[in-house]
């Protein structure tokens, strides 16, 4: 598969962002039960998006002790793993690979609080100390 290829779709993203909230293992059945409200999803979806998951190894599982019919789906990838490299893709992508022009083009669509200003003055800080 293409790189572009293991990273998690939009619709795979929710199924991620809810194990990563979750803090331990789910089933599918706890998946679809705590998917946020609009993006209610049916089970079947959700069980081709966590095999889909799976193949690209980004999510893994474990087979009940009690009921090998369950299964309980954990994360592999932590999520800043994934956004770095969703930020990577997206810039190669739009931006022919240039970071820093994607960095500008979401820093002049919008106005930052002044907290988003410091905490982008320390990235900035701390490229220049890991340079």
């Amino acid at each position: 598969m293409k790189r572009e290829e293991m990273l998690p779709s939009e619709s795979e993203w929710l199924i991620m962002e809810t194990l990563w909230d979750a803090g331990r293992d789910l089933t599918s059945v706890e998946i679809c039960e705590r998917l946020p409200g609009q993006n209610k999803m049916s089970q079947r979806m959700v069980r081709v998006l966590i095999n889909r998951l799976c193949k690209k190894n980004l999510i893994s599982y474990t087979v009940d002790e009690k009921d090998s019919r369950v299964y309980h789906y954990l994360p592999i990838k932590t999520k800043e793993e994934c956004r770095r490299e969703k930020s990577i893709d997206f810039a190669n992508n739009y931006f022919g690979g240039n970071k820093l022009g994607a960095a500008f083009s979401f820093l002049e669509a919008e106005s930052l609080t002044e907290d988003q200003i410091k905490e982008f003055e320390n990235i900035i800080k701390n490229a220049k100390k890991n340079k």
